[in-house]
């Protein structure tokens, strides 16, 4: 191999390095994912930790009713405010124990997911999104009155459009339940 492609292949290598260590490094900055009931939730967002970067006020909510789990995280401007800067919303239908759960974006009788962002909306209703699927795994599930509920989650979306996708990954959850 002569210089130039030694130097091109170096240069690969270590740029392959720098993107591995920068995904890891948002990860580090997610809460933890326990299954204690700490109030945490946390994701990436396009490689890119969420909510941390998010300035305003912060609401999560979660609820377990006939067997189905729904959780919200949204951040606005201000507690107040009727507009929504960001969240995401996580519904998984027919749930009785902690496991792993598939939501089927062609059949929402097993959940739906949907996530505001950069003023683009994606959802897993809409026809462009049809066979795709969110994963979701419950760690733990108390739903006695002021119960938790923890786990993870991930999925891939697309605006209405097609012209852009909204990678979740590495999501986690430790929520009370209202």
């Amino acid at each position: 191999m002569n210089k130039p492609h030694k130097i091109i292949v170096l240069f690969c290598c270590i740029s392959l390095l720098y993107a591995g260590c920068k995904k890891e490094d948002e990860v580090d900055k997610l809460p933890p994912a326990t299954a204690s009931g700490l109030g945490t939730f946390g994701c990436l967002i396009n490689g890119r930790a969420w909510p941390i970067y998010e300035k305003g006020y912060h609401y999560a909510s979660a609820y377990y009713e006939n067997k189905s789990l729904v959780l919200e995280y949204l951040v606005k401007p201000d507690e107040l405010s009727p507009y929504v800067d960001s969240r995401i919303g996580i519904g998984i239908k027919k749930i009785q124990t902690i496991g792993n759960y598939i939501i089927h974006f062609d059949d929402l009788n097993s959940g739906a997911v949907s996530v505001s962002t950069n003023g683009i909306r994606y959802s897993c209703a809409d026809p462009i999104n049809a066979g795709g699927f969110a994963w979701v795994n419950i760690t733990r599930l108390d739903t006695s009155q002021f119960g938790y509920a923890s786990g993870t989650f991930g999925f891939t979306l697309l605006d209405d459009q097609g012209l852009t996708t909204v990678k979740i990954e590495s999501g986690r959850f430790d929520v009370r339940l209202y």
